[in-house]
């Protein structure tokens, strides 16, 4: 465990890339051996669709209401799979669902499994048994990457059978591996939208990145510390707590050094290409008012655009901005879910609403990964009531205030930095509009009259260069939006420590993580528009 004085395992965290298989296909199979290795090489071909990765393991995770049939066959090839995971999908009640299985045997057997399951869903109530079946064969082709079936081609006989659940995925352009149940178990593959392979390039990328582990450890322990100092003054018990954060730190405190390194990365080479633009105009006033015959001197102005157009070229090719926002999403995810995990609360992916659908995708390579990372998480006894007082104590003091201290300081230190840059832009204007007034006087020498047009020249330049400085970095917008995010907090705060039992207060919990995700997701919206671009 992470102990206040441990030393955290050095290696380099990193985040396998999973692929989620679903599965549907009829109950009554023949030649089930033989479907088997078609199951085997179907696997091997859903493979060989993602691109080689270096520095990133490949693991399967299932999804399968285990039913009898089809379920249980793709199931049981797949567990065959080191690293794999298994996401049993009950459509009805444990109990009821048995009902469907009229031998010991096959009872038996699905016991087996649920036992070899790492998460159990059991959907919500439908109307009736046929309509639990398609419903769990909805879920499954909503939340997989690729699904395999098992049909023979026919239209299904009743609400909820294989060929309705086959054409929803086509419906839903879900990646389809279909074999021919009627036809020597022969494999076609629709390919549908999903299993993207820039996304697992961009998180092999991100699992390539250079990191002192020093540095990942020194903030992980930093972090632990504070959270398990936390935990004391609140009563609460660190049992899970250190299980919680000897899994999940190390994987934050990269996310979080990465997420500066590229938004430092970035913010600098912003501010380098209007300062430069800027400084290349007042180079070309100085040598054409002050030295006409020093032409050469243009040549720092050429050298100042070209270095203008690397910096662009590099911030680009390298993609420091799209890694800052992508990077401390992940880092927001992660922050959020690790109190999540404290309440045993479980996180599933999230959908953007439809207003901020610009943020990301459900495919996007850092939803994936979180997905992959959290279906690894440990398995933790949650919280019961008798200890309810101590958890609302710590998620209070840990999460919620340390997130209303980070908003307001946030709002007040964007408040400044738009005031101030917006006070140097007057003054740069009342500057301008005095030097020209002067330069067009017939007042003082030839040299003053030069100053005072190179002044009018200059200034202007330099107030543009701080006003797109400040549109850039959308210190008003940030500001206001932190401002906002305090006054959410502090309701939800209110609300929490109003509610008397852990019943209520879980629901408070998702509340929280879903105000600041949503925040999040506003945020990417905001400045995903923003990439350098050359001052033109």
């Amino acid at each position: 465990m992470l102990r206040s004085n441990d030393k955290l395992k050095k290696s380099k965290p990193t985040i396998p890339a999973c692929i989620v298989v679903g599965v549907t296909g009829h109950r009554k199979l023949e030649n089930e051996p033989f479907l088997a290795k078609q199951v085997q090489l179907t696997l091997k071909k859903i493979k060989q669709l993602i691109p080689p990765l270096k520095n990133t393991p490949l693991i399967f995770s299932i999804l399968s209401p285990l039913a009898e049939g089809a379920d249980r066959l793709v199931a049981r090839e797949v567990l065959k799979i080191s690293e794999l995971q298994l996401e049993a999908i009950l459509p009805l009640e444990k109990d009821d669902y048995l009902k469907d299985f009229k031998l010991p045997e096959s009872k038996a057997e699905f016991e087996e499994f649920l036992t070899q399951a790492r998460h159990t869903k059991k959907l919500p109530s439908a109307g009736s048994r046929t309509e639990a079946y398609s419903q769990a064969g909805r879920y499954v082709v909503d939340h997989c990457d690729v699904l395999i079936a098992l049909w023979d081609g026919k239209h299904a006989a009743g609400q909820g059978g294989t060929g309705e659940i086959v054409h929803y995925a086509r419906e839903e352009k879900c990646p389809l591996f279909w074999i021919r149940t009627d036809d020597g178990a022969r494999i076609t593959y629709e390919p549908g939208k999903g299993l993207s392979p820039q996304s697992f390039q961009e998180l092999d990328e991100y699992n390539s990145e250079a990191v002192d582990i020093r540095k990942i450890e020194k903030k992980a322990k930093d972090h632990y510390r504070l959270l398990l100092d936390q935990a004391k003054d609140a009563h609460f018990s660190t049992h899970n707590l250190h299980e919680i954060c000897e899994w999940m730190l190390p994987y934050y405190s990269q996310m979080d050094i990465l997420a500066m390194r590229y938004q430092n990365l970035y913010f600098r080479a912003g501010g380098l290409i209007y300062a430069l633009a800027a400084a290349a105009v007042a180079v070309a006033a100085f040598q054409a008012l002050f030295l006409p015959n020093w032409p050469r001197i243009i040549l720092i102005e050429v050298a100042f655009i070209v270095a203008v157009l690397i910096i662009f070229w590099l911030g680009n090719r390298q993609r420091w901005h799209s890694k800052w926002i992508d990077y401390r999403f992940l880092a927001e995810r992660f922050r959020s879910a690790l109190f999540m995990a404290v309440a045993n609360i479980n996180v599933t992916t999230m959908h953007p609403p439809r207003h901020l659908s610009l943020s990301y995708s459900s495919h996007d390579w850092m939803v994936n990964a979180f997905s992959s990372f959290w279906n690894l998480h440990p398995q933790l006894q949650g919280p019961d009531s008798s200890g309810f007082v101590g958890l609302r104590k710590f998620l209070l003091t840990a999460w919620i205030d340390d997130q209303i201290r980070y908003y307001k300081s946030t709002s007040q230190r964007h408040w400044r930095k738009h005031r101030r840059m917006s006070l140097a832009g007057y003054i740069l204007f009342s500057c301008t509009f005095i030097a020209a007034v002067l330069h067009v006087l017939p007042v003082g020498s030839d040299l003053f009259h030069r100053l005072f047009a190179f002044m009018a020249i200059v200034f202007p330049a330099i107030g543009g260069a701080l006003g797109a400085i400040r549109i850039h970095r959308e210190y008003l917008r940030n500001a206001e939006r932190s401002t906002e995010m305090v006054r959410h907090l502090e309701e939800t705060k209110g609300k929490m420590k109003e509610v008397q039992n852990l019943e209520s207060f879980l629901p408070l919990v998702r509340e929280a993580e879903e105000t600041m995700l949503h925040e999040n997701e506003d945020w990417r919206v905001v400045v995903r528009f923003h990439e350098l671009e050359p001052p033109v």
